[in-house]
């Protein structure tokens, strides 16, 4: 296959997957839905039958708010989403930048030149044998890993994958709280411009020698302090309203 079939299966599969998660949420019951937040994410519910929760302090009802309800499912889908695509990159496909002095996957792969004019040429790499010992030049190989797979390495993935999975979870918990805070929220949106800046630099600088596993967990990052922003903005607002709304409940009564 060409290189831009590579790419086409790869980022086609991967937003599939991604918006099947998220239809697979939106098909759950509420109730459901509002138990599974309450495990992975900390989020009490003070009423059981009307589904009120405590979002760190700010009470909201889960039912009737369906920005709140929908921005913690797209967190629900992308955690799963970024742990799959880890499995994946871990044992069955593996996408490895090279440069000149690196040595070519042993594994069955396609290898492609990076050209400046983007247009990716196919080259040899035989296994085990380094790129070029004379020009510099950079290549993107697809390598097939799954042949080498075995019971333990399987199970030593898998285990990786699952704590990447509550280290996501309890991340996004910290980030919740922190966001309450002024200084809190500073540092998120801080460590949020860096996020981005070096994930940019890392898709266009290949020297950089920055893994898909850490491309990945920059993305997750990314998404969740996103998320976590424009929660802090939708509670801030929403419990100013309810205090309105007070107000001028109790200035009609009186």
């Amino acid at each position: 296959m060409e290189f831009h079939h590579y790419r086409a299966i790869l980022f086609g599969s991967y937003g599939v997957l991604l918006v099947f998660e998220i239809c697979f949420l939106l098909a759950l019951s509420n109730r459901l839905l509002a138990e599974l937040v309450e495990r992975l994410f900390g989020i009490i519910r003070l009423d059981h039958q009307k589904l009120i929760m405590n979002f760190f302090g700010v009470h909201i009802d889960f039912l009737s708010s369906r920005r709140f309800r929908l921005s913690l499912i797209v967190q629900l889908a992308i955690i799963p989403w970024i742990t799959v695509l880890l499995l994946v990159d871990g044992c069955v496909w593996q996408i490895q930048e090279l440069s000149s002095q690196d040595v070519c996957p042993l594994s069955p792969s396609d290898c492609f030149l990076l050209e400046k004019s983007l247009a990716y040429t196919r080259i040899v790499c035989s296994p085990g044998e380094i790129l070029s010992n004379s020009t510099s030049i950079d290549a993107v190989c697809f390598v097939s890993i799954y042949s080498e797979q075995n019971a333990v390495a399987l199970l030593n993935q898998i285990g990786i994958c699952s704590s990447i999975f509550s280290l996501i979870c309890h991340t996004f918990k910290g980030a919740c709280r922190m966001s309450r805070k002024w200084w809190g929220l500073i540092i998120l949106i801080l460590l949020l411009i860096m996020s981005i800046i070096l994930l940019i630099v890392a898709f266009i600088i290949v020297g950089m020698k920055i893994s898909v596993t850490a491309k990945l967990l920059l993305v997750a990052l990314i998404c969740l302090i996103v998320n976590v922003t424009q929660l802090r903005q939708f509670t801030y607002y929403y419990k100013r309203n309810l205090v309105q709304s007070s107000m001028n409940v109790a200035r009609t009564y009186f």
